[in-house]
């Protein structure tokens, strides 16, 4: 699925980790590194299944729950396409396609800017946020359920913690 950049890409974690040599061609750091790496995918992917499948039955998907819940975060409950795409990480049709399925279902809508017609901003309808607030709580139970559950508060907090540092010192993609 294009939406969600990591699906997928767990089956490729493990050969990508064999083609990097055999375990005596990797000092402990690269392999501890790679194999984080590659829990981290496949975690990803675990959670995201099982999250698409609660969600499933309201007919949405955690891709556009997102959506909506930025939307709704939003100054005006609007953002520019470009700022949705970055905050996503979504590519420009990936956001296009996004945005359409939700504009077809009437739970946001596109406005021009009118001082520069360039720009293209997405907004949170009436129905969106009805949508949001039956859909917002149930990604936070579903995620609490298939992540949550799993991991007292000091452990979340340790792994949390962990990976703001990488944000930090390698840059947050989505805040580009």
């Amino acid at each position: 699925m294009e939406e969600t950049p990591v699906v997928g890409a767990a089956e490729r974690a493990e050969p990508a980790i064999e083609a990097c040599g055999s375990d005596a061609d990797l000092d402990a750091q690269e392999r501890d590194a790679l194999e984080l790496w590659a829990a981290l995918l496949r975690i990803t992917n675990t959670i995201h299944a099982r999250v698409s499948e609660d969600l499933g039955e309201l007919g949405i998907t955690p891709e556009e729950v997102e959506l909506l819940i930025r939307l709704s975060r939003a100054p005006n409950e609007s953002l520019r396409m470009v700022e949705v795409s970055r905050s996503l990480l979504l590519s420009k049709s990936g956001v296009t396609r996004l945005v359409d399925r939700l504009e077809l279902r009437g739970l946001v809508e596109r406005t021009a800017c009118p001082e520069d017609r360039r720009v293209v901003y997405t907004t949170l309808t009436d129905q969106g946020r009805q949508a949001f607030d039956e859909a917002g709580p149930r990604l936070a139970a579903s995620v609490a359920e298939h992540l949550g559950r799993h991991l007292d508060a000091p452990k979340t907090a340790a792994i949390r913690d962990g990976l703001s540092v990488v944000l930090a010192a390698e840059g947050d993609a989505a805040a580009n």
